[in-house]
């Protein structure tokens, strides 16, 4: 942290810098900043690998050591709320021109033809410049605390990445006081809107802090908040008791203010705040902005995860009266069916059995849906052939015709979710293409990718849908849509991949993902 008490004076000349010297003692009451008095060779080289400038809060130069090429170098790296005055012997347009030019930000006459080498008035024209611009005390990080708190960022970047629902709120607050050590802040309040008004929702202070909800327009520069800009404030001068300010004369803090974005939305502000003299560095401002942005990014992300929980819970909620609503009619149907099979004719039995068959298909397509469908057990080595042969023996469609076209080999899955692809497709095309549909599946020749086509003799997929076939409700035919939807949550829970195209029908062509094709063997 670099705290800028000194006053420098660069230059060769003794009585000059004996008179700076009595200026600084003079402009200040109290305790003032420390004098250091350098020759301009002493700026040549660092000091343990610091500007001999690092700590100034004000450069007093003489005119001769402003003309030097490593002065002029050392005067250009300070921060711009450091002043530098020129000392001349006579304030001529052509040498205050040179010296702006040099970077001077003001210029006192300290000599002349018509003052003392020494008078009391030169002194006093610099103790009013130093204590007009000059200003002791001030606190900003220097380069090595900027890298290190970048490191801290990346860091918790890394932390926030991976952490769960319930632990959002304890990731966020340390990783508050992370940052807040080491930039040696005082306090840093996250703010999340609610209904107009700004809440507290993480907070961390080392000497105990009870934030308020603050409505926007009492946050500094809220237009510029509303545009999503950073703000940035130094601390302000302490209000009188005659102003009728604060009595005590407390200096309020020095604060910065980001904002966060969520869908380009005003989610909520951050706060950083100092009660030291601070100067905000735009490194410093940015990486306050990148807190921000990880913040924001970790809460929008706990509130989708919460969302989707409470949908999942709906659904679970959904499923259970699914399977109790319609099952259990659906059961006493069935056992009544099986008790007629007798006294109806075969043709009347099937038809009646059918519909029973597919009731019964849709609700377990509907519970898949409804208890996280995505989802796969544990994986294995399974023969596609046979895992296929399977899922033929579940469809009912004696007319229909299964060619296996050529060997495909095993693939890493869970068999019973494999199965359940290889049947929803099947149905599929018995559901596009008629009770006599022919449908054949081998593997992939073309473009090296390891995986199987399944294909029919349809009339394909009609051009309208072919883009949308596999989002739910998307269908055709007189189904529900819900197959292929079920067909597309269990390759992507495979991390495979599934395109639908038409060549003389439907043709779906799936793709294994890395992992499955390593351990497949033909």
């Amino acid at each position: 942290m670099d705290r800028r008490t000194v006053v420098a004076f660069v230059g060769d000349d003794a009585s000059a810098g004996e008179r700076v010297s009595r200026a600084v003692d003079a402009a200040w009451e109290g305790p003032h900043p420390t004098f250091r008095a350098l020759a301009p060779a002493d700026l040549d080289t660092d000091r343990d690998g610091e500007s001999p400038l690092n700590a100034t809060c004000g450069v007093v130069v003489t005119a001769a050591a402003a003309a030097d090429g490593a002065v002029r170098d050392r005067l250009d790296a300070l921060p711009s709320n450091v002043p530098v005055i020129a000392l001349v012997d006579e304030a001529t347009t052509a040498t205050i021109r040179t010296l702006l030019s040099a970077g001077v930000d003001d210029v006192v006459e300290a000599g002349g033809r018509d003052s003392a080498a020494d008078g009391p008035d030169e002194v006093a024209r610099l103790v009013e410049r130093l204590a007009s611009r000059a200003d002791p005390d001030r606190v900003r990080l220097g380069d090595d605390d900027v890298a290190r708190l970048a490191e801290v960022l990346l860091d918790a970047g890394t932390t926030l990445m991976s952490t769960r629902t319930d632990e959002v709120g304890t990731k966020i607050e340390w990783t508050m006081e992370n940052v807040g050590e080491h930039a040696e802040l005082d306090r840093i309040v996250c703010y999340r809107e609610d209904e107009g008004r700004f809440v507290p929702a993480y907070s961390w202070c080392p000497d105990g802090f009870e934030p308020e909800p603050t409505a926007f327009e009492e946050f500094p520069e809220p237009d510029q908040l509303s545009t999503f800009a950073n703000v940035a404030r130094p601390p302000t001068a302490p209000a009188s008791a005659g102003d009728g300010g604060d009595e005590t004369g407390e200096r309020p803090s020095a604060t910065v203010h980001v904002p966060l974005v969520v869908d380009w939305e005003l989610s909520g502000i951050v706060a950083f705040e100092s009660d030291d003299r601070r100067v905000w560095t735009d490194e410093e401002v940015d990486l306050y902005r990148t807190l921000g942005d990880l913040v924001a990014h970790t809460v929008a992300r706990n509130d989708r995860r919460r969302a989707l929980r409470r949908q999942a819970e709906q659904l679970e909620q959904f499923s259970a009266v699914v399977s109790h609503d319609l099952r259990n009619p659906l059961n006493v149907l069935s056992g009544y069916l099986s008790l007629s099979e007798e006294e109806l004719s075969p043709a009347r039995y099937e038809a009646m059995s059918g519909a029973v068959d597919r009731m019964e298909t849709l609700i377990d397509d509907l519970l898949m849906l409804a208890r996280r469908g995505e989802a796969i057990g544990d994986t294995e080595p399974v023969p596609v052939e046979a895992v296929a042969e399977d899922a033929w023996q579940s469809v009912r469609a004696p007319d229909a015709t299964l060619t296996i076209a050529d060997e495909i080999g095993r693939v890493e899955a869970d068999p019973s979710r494999l199965r359940q692809a290889f049947e929803n497709l099947f149905r599929n095309a018995i559901d596009h293409g008629g009770r006599d549909v022919t449908i054949e599946i081998g593997p992939l020749a073309e473009g090296g990718d390891r995986g199987l086509y399944v294909a029919d003799d349809g009339p394909g997929i009609p051009v309208e849908v072919v883009d949308t076939v596999f989002d739910s409700g998307v269908s055709s035919a007189d189904s529900s849509g819900i197959g292929l939807a079920i067909v597309d949550r269990i390759v992507e829970a495979h991390e495979w991949d599934i395109e639908a195209r038409n060549e003389d029908g439907a043709v779906f062509e799936l793709t294994f993902g890395a992992d499955a094709t390593q351990a497949a063997s033909p």
